[in-house]
């Protein structure tokens, strides 16, 4: 991974901050519901590759799966398993600590039904260490097996700029460019297009069944703290989750959920 453990073990805190803001809330609604059409029948080992404290992998747990968090983050574990505590999980759920970039040694090749690789690749330092990574993590999958990919849109980085942050100027740099700067890390990161990602996940092996746009919309609209009432929020839920499989709508989401499939 190009940023270092220790910036994640020292971020924690805001992390857990900044995960119950209202926009953080409804993607990860998205992320299940997306999930939920695909992870189907029985009961299934997942695992969760740079997973963090495991926020989209202990509802999982909380269904039934067996899920393995791997991350290099002691503190972001060290949650993870305190979160599986509280919710009394700990029986369906491993914890790993190691640098997804060599995932693949960890485990026998098909070793889980599906694997979620959630807002992990934008953090690599090339596309050759994304495609590897993605490639590890097929061969992971048992056959007929499902992968979840989650990043950053390039697409919504001139909204981002112009519309979050105000910048004309800083939004006119960021036209057909695939690098933008992480505010909460303070680092750079390497994004895709849904359609990119589709293509390094079929160059990597899968076939891809399916994309969503994640926040297409409320990133864009309105002030912050409306977005924190009840109301406001409820309804932006339900906007979401109906334009999230749309055209055109998912095309400039903030961030994308890809589902592949090793066939």
């Amino acid at each position: 991974m190009a940023i270092p453990a220790s910036v994640f073990d020292t971020q924690i805190e805001q992390w857990r901050r900044d995960e119950d803001l209202p926009w953080w809330r409804i993607k990860r609604r998205q992320v299940q519901v997306n999930l939920a059409r695909h992870l189907v029948g029985r009961k299934m080992r997942i695992l969760d590759a740079g997973g963090g404290n495991g926020l989209d992998s202990l509802p999982l747990a909380e269904q039934g799966h067996h899920a393995v968090i791997v991350d290099y983050s002691q503190a972001m574990l060290a949650d993870a398993h305190t979160r599986a505590g509280s919710a009394g999980l700990l029986d369906r759920i491993e914890l790993k600590q190691a640098d997804v970039a060599g995932i693949g040694d960890l485990f026998p090749d098909e070793s889980f039904d599906a694997v979620l690789c959630h807002n992990v690749i934008q953090y690599m330092p090339a596309a050759y260490d994304q495609l590897t990574l993605l490639s590890s993590l097929a061969r992971l999958l048992k056959p007929d097996g499902v992968l979840s990919l989650v990043s950053m849109n390039r697409f919504s980085a001139v909204y981002a700029e112009l519309f979050l942050r105000g910048s004309p100027t800083a939004a006119l740099r960021q036209i057909d460019t695939d690098t933008v700067q992480g505010l909460m890390f303070d680092a750079p990161m390497l994004i895709h297009s849904a359609q990119e990602a589709c293509d390094m996940l079929e160059a990597a092996g899968l076939v891809v069944a399916a994309d969503y746009g994640l926040l297409c919309v409320t990133p864009y609209w309105g002030d912050n703290a409306a977005k924190h009432d009840p109301a406001v929020y409820e309804q932006l839920e339900a906007l979401e989750l109906a334009l999230s499989d749309k055209l055109p709508y998912k095309v400039l989401a903030r961030h994308y959920q890809v589902m592949a499939r090793r066939d």
